[in-house]
């Protein structure tokens, strides 16, 4: 029983990894940019595929919305840039950057003991799109909220990445 419970500890350590690894990039980001990111509720229509192994269980399926507000809110807190949720579809003004975001697909791809999840975003701004695609592995248990969370964090950071790259 040890044993058991020693191996789900290292797996859930290890699960926790790529999430731990975009917080420490997004730490490091300088950008003096703001950012203003609007919800494509389009989005909403957005339901979670199974690729892979069987998966057990189901938790409840998210509020997307909620959960893509909170991922800006987190992120603006953790880093010293200007991040932030409008409910609208025009720009705050002409010195920043805005993008409207649409959930094009999320899907679980399942394995025996663990998975990735892959959310793909689509950034839109000033007539030009960008697709990108959050990541996040998870070993053993997790629920659907919690890691569409970490998902939509890690497309926001590749977002901001590619915006205030040298």
């Amino acid at each position: 029983m040890k044993k058991i419970f020693e191996l789900a500890i290292i797996l859930l350590t290890i699960g926790c990894a790529s999430h731990k690894k975009t917080n420490k990039l997004t730490a490091k980001i300088q950008c003096d940019k703001n950012f203003y990111f609007a919800y494509d509720d389009r989005s909403d229509f957005e339901k979670f595929k199974y690729e892979g192994q069987p998966v057990i269980g189901n938790s409840n399926s998210p509020d997307i919305k909620q959960t893509f507000i909170k991922s800006i809110r987190v992120l603006n807190n953790e880093t010293e840039m200007s991040l932030n949720f409008i409910d609208s579809n025009m720009l705050p003004s002409n010195s920043e950057i805005f993008a409207r975001v649409r959930i094009e697909d999320i899907r679980l791809i399942a394995g025996i003991s663990s998975g990735v999840l892959e959310v793909d975003l689509l950034y839109q701004m000033d007539g030009k799109k960008i697709y990108l695609t959050g990541k996040n592995k998870v070993h053993v248990g997790f629920n659907k909220k919690g890691i569409l969370f970490k998902v939509i964090k890690n497309g926001h950071y590749l977002f901001i990445s590619s915006m205030c790259s040298p």
